[in-house]
């Protein structure tokens, strides 16, 4: 059935492809904005038979529903930034994207006779707002688009629904991120997801741009061989890194030479670029600490990220308006940052990059890893206040408009804007497959728990070395953690 479901889904995003890519041609460029820097262990309603014929959207899956012109609200991350809310468009303006989020809406608002809005939260983390609003005595808040780690930490303290249990949400469909619903689960229960709804997923995954032309200069074997040939990998990257690295003539670091790459940050990246985590599960999906004094692989991967990050002149880590401008002007062959920096290199600069999944640390290493951040990452989710027919209509609407972005906004944004007018070339199309698909987060920066995160991306910057590190934020990581697990299984 799932595979039926994947060709099915296949053909219709190669179909609206086709027919987009004429729209897209004749559309503006959207203004550029400044970007800040499987097993599933869910549980759902059983999906829906789907014949070979049978068209994916909401009405064949979900079936008719009149809900008598009522208006479903959002509560939603909507304010002045790179990560702000992009579930409803009150009008067409001619981009792409914005008019496939209308023509969603629109559609569904006709098919099921009902009106969407939003509360805007106006700031970026806005976890204090949310729970003001739906705790107020008229709220009719029935869904909420919160950042990731408001979103934990709303969860944690009973704010949410454990998404397993609602009714008209199938948390196994194609259209729900299947390897974070099995990143998120605590104690086998999901209270936030994403996926087709929403673009902003995307954006924020951390990954590799590269410059093609600093590769042709120094003769170098392209980087999409590397990655078909298994070679892209840690030590290539320093390697490529301390190649193309050219001082001004001054004999100085500075903002003038060209660097081997550049970023807010390296370590902690590449610590989960290679499959690395802080956090890991038990045998019960609860949060364990991995990364402790006797996790062998994780301490050589970290050991060797500090000998190679600290000092190390060829890398560039600063402010993220500094190292988009150095790799815009083409000063850094390499450059680790959002997805969403796709748009500004192609719309801000002249610049001849392309698009590469995180380096694995060895050959051995079987998969690609993606970091998405806590504060970046927007998810869906439903306040413990939606209930009745306020639940029974949001849930209901919320999985409507998950099947319907699969031909609408999901292809818009991915198969149309980003790999044909924001990624020009079809390798880098291919590893946009790869990047979208292998995301990772880590419940330690999401919840920010005892700090870990940012100590261990400390201290392989400074070349501190990590056992000692470990020793020292690791158990009050775990404290915080465990009172994170108490707190969910009083929920239970």
């Amino acid at each position: 059935m799932k595979k039926t479901l994947v060709r099915i889904i296949s053909a219709l995003l190669l179909s609206v492809m086709l027919i987009s890519a004429v729209a897209c041609a004749q559309t503006p460029d959207d203004p550029v904005e400044t970007t800040e820097p499987a097993d599933i262990l869910t549980t759902g309603p059983a999906e829906t038979a789907i014949e070979e014929t049978t068209e994916v959207n909401a009405e064949n899956i979900l079936g008719p529903r009149d809900f008598g012109g009522e208006t479903l609200t959002f509560y939603s991350r909507k304010y002045n930034g790179a990560w702000s809310s992009d579930l409803l468009a009150p009008q067409e303006d001619g981009t792409i994207l914005n008019d496939s989020i209308y023509k969603r809406n629109e559609r569904l608002s006709a098919m099921y006779k009902v009106n969407f809005e939003e509360i805007e939260s106006g700031t970026r983390d806005c976890l204090n707002d949310f729970i003001n609003v739906i705790s107020s005595g008229d709220s009719n808040v029935g869904a909420a688009y919160l950042g990731l780690s408001d979103a934990a930490n709303a969860a944690q303290r009973g704010y949410l629904l454990d998404m397993t249990q609602l009714e008209n949400i199938n948390l196994v469909g194609e259209w729900w991120t299947q390897s974070l619903n099995k990143a998120w689960s605590i104690g086998h229960k999901q209270y936030f997801a994403t996926g087709a709804i929403t673009t902003i997923d995307d954006q924020a995954i951390r990954t590799m741009f590269f410059n093609k032309d600093i590769i042709t200069e120094h003769n170098l074997k392209t980087i999409y061989a590397l990655v078909d040939d298994n070679e892209w990998v840690c030590e290539k990257f320093f390697e490529y890194s301390e190649i193309a690295k050219k001082d001004d003539g001054d004999g100085q670091v500075g903002l003038t030479d060209i660097f081997g790459a550049c970023a807010q940050g390296f370590g902690f990246v590449m610590t989960m670029g290679s499959g690395e985590m802080l956090v890991g599960k038990d045998a019960e999906d609860y949060p364990i600490i991995a990364a402790t004094e006797t996790a062998t692989r994780f301490i050589d991967v970290v050991t060797y990220l500090t000998e190679k990050i600290s000092d190390n002149t060829s890398l560039y880590q600063g402010e993220g308006a500094t190292v988009s401008a150095l790799f815009g002007n083409g000063q850094s062959l390499f450059y680790a940052e959002v997805l969403a920096e796709a748009k500004t290199m192609r719309t801000g600069y002249e610049i001849n990059f392309g698009i590469i999944p995180m380096p694995k640390y060895d050959a051995d290493q079987e998969n690609y890893y993606q970091y998405s951040t806590g504060r970046n990452t927007t998810v869906i989710c439903f306040p413990h206040t939606a209930k009745g027919d306020t639940l029974d209509m949001s849930t209901f609407l919320v999985e409507a408009m998950a099947i319907e972005s699969l031909t609408t906004v999901k292809p818009a944004y991915y198969d149309i804007c980003l790999k044909g007018r924001y990624a020009d070339d079809a390798e880098s199309a291919f590893m946009l497959d790869i990047i979208t698909t292998s995301v990772a987060t880590d419940f330690a920066e999401i919840y920010a728990w005892g700090g870990f995160h940012s100590t261990v991306q400390s201290a392989i910057t400074a070349g501190t070395p990590i056992a000692s590190t470990l020793k020292m934020s690791a158990k009050a990581a775990d404290r915080a953690m465990q009172k994170a697990i108490e707190d969910f299984k009083k929920l239970n």
